[in-house]
């Protein structure tokens, strides 16, 4: 009984805590120009820009610029960079993001969220994120998820309606 009251009350408590969230989704697509120092020995240096295009899944959408470098060595990738997003609103959010992979081809890393013009920004400053990406020749296809609150919800919610 002691065990299954237990396990109960981890349930219950678990289940409340996610109904407390929400997620943001963005999915989005990039252009990526890049220039590159060859440093030999498969060492590269590299900055970028990248210029594209997102949506939610709360029927946002908008443009996005991002800079940074890349520091390429036999055995791994290094990325940093920062993002600009402009949404239908003329709203902004910018964001930071550090990706350290095998590959620079595709993959995972996170982001912070540095700061916005939205309603209620208090409740997005500081909120890392997570996202995966792929790439195809010149261009990335991405996605991200944040665990955003009830509050920030129905900010975005308006945002995507346009309201």
């Amino acid at each position: 009984m002691k065990y299954f009251l237990i396990i109960f009350f981890s349930l219950l408590l678990t289940t409340l805590n996610s109904e407390d969230f929400k997620e943001l989704i963005i999915t989005g697509t990039d252009l990526t120009k890049t220039k590159t120092f060859d440093l030999g020995n498969n060492n590269n240096f590299s900055s970028f820009t990248a210029n594209g295009s997102w949506t939610d899944n709360y029927g946002n959408y908008g443009f996005n610029r991002c800079m940074g470098i890349i520091n390429k060595n036999p055995n791994n990738v290094d990325l940093y960079f920062m993002c600009e997003m402009e949404d239908k609103n003329g709203y902004k959010i910018w964001l930071i993001s550090k990706r350290n992979s095998e590959t620079q081809s595709s993959g995972v890393g996170s982001y912070e969220i540095v700061n916005a013009t939205i309603p209620k920004k208090e409740l997005f400053i500081g909120k890392k994120c997570t996202y995966a990406v792929k790439y195809l020749r010149d261009t990335n296809f991405n996605k991200s998820k944040c665990k955003i609150s009830k509050e920030l919800s129905k900010v975005f919610e308006k945002m995507g309606s346009g309201d």
